[in-house]
Order: structure tokens, then C-alpha cells, then sequence
């Protein structure tokens, strides 16, 4: 069982803008986090991609369809995840097609505006930080 403890477990985040430059934010609806902005994502089930998962994450969550844009980065700090030791991999996605749908993963939404911060979950704080710093233009 110990070692069953030691795993990795991977994940994905989206980090999803609109035509404004803003960055779609859920409220987490379970912890850890719970009641906190995050990123939407979720963990990589056996048999898929990390951009599958990513793609499938959003649309349990929120209702929407995206396309992946580019990677954004991989996130592996030990403690990022109070759960154990979860490594996940951040994509840049824009929406294709959906209306926003409220979710007990993701009760409520809000945008993110350029250049606005905001306290967040996990390390979603530096993949938003990290996308700003490479966005282009």
C-alpha cells in the first residue's frame, strides 16, 4: 500500500482564452480547493492522451468543446497537490463550440481579464503567469 502512495499521478489543465484575451476560471467544486478559481482539468484516464483528457476534462466540467492551441508547460512542484505527488501537463485551448454549463465539478465560472490576478488552487497562479509571460504579442 505504501508504494501504492509514492505513485505519480498525471493530470491536465486547460487554460482556456476568449477573443478579449481573457482566461476562463471555474469554481472548484471539490476539494481540495473547494470554493477556490482553478483552471479546468483533471486527471488522465488510462487509455487516452493528455490532450484527450484535457479536451474530456472541460467538457465534463464546463460543457464546452475546445481546441488545443499549444502547450503551455508541465507542473511537477512536490506538494502542488495535496493529495500526493500529481504532475500535470497545461495546454492553451480555445473554445470551439458550447454554452457554459454549471456543474458540481464546477458550480460557477468567471473570466479572468488581462493583465487582472486573482488568488487560485493548486499552482494555477504560475500556469496563468507562465502563459503571460510567452503569449505573443
Amino acid at each position: 500500500m505504501e508504494h501504492m502512495q509514492q505513485r505519480v499521478v498525471l493530470t491536465v489543465d486547460a487554460l482556456i482564452t476568449d477573443a478579449k484575451g481573457r482566461i476562463l476560471l471555474m469554481e472548484r467544486g471539490t476539494r481540495p480547493f473547494k470554493g477556490t478559481w482553478v483552471l479546468p482539468g483533471g486527471m488522465v484516464d488510462p487509455g487516452e492522451t493528455v490532450e484527450q483528457a484535457c479536451i474530456r476534462e472541460v467538457k465534463e466540467e464546463l460543457g464546452l468543446n475546445v481546441g488545443l492551441e499549444r502547450l503551455i508547460g508541465i507542473y511537477s512542484t512536490p506538494g502542488r497537490d495535496p493529495r500526493g505527488a500529481f504532475v500535470s501537463i497545461a495546454f492553451h485551448a480555445s473554445i470551439t463550440s458550447g454554452e457554459i454549463v454549471p456543474t458540481e465539478e464546477a458550480p460557477a465560472h468567471r473570466w479572468l481579464e488581462p493583465g487582472e490576478s486573482l488568488e487560485m488552487g493548486f499552482d494555477h497562479v504560475q500556469i496563468v503567469a507562465d502563459f503571460r509571460d510567452r503569449a505573443i504579442g
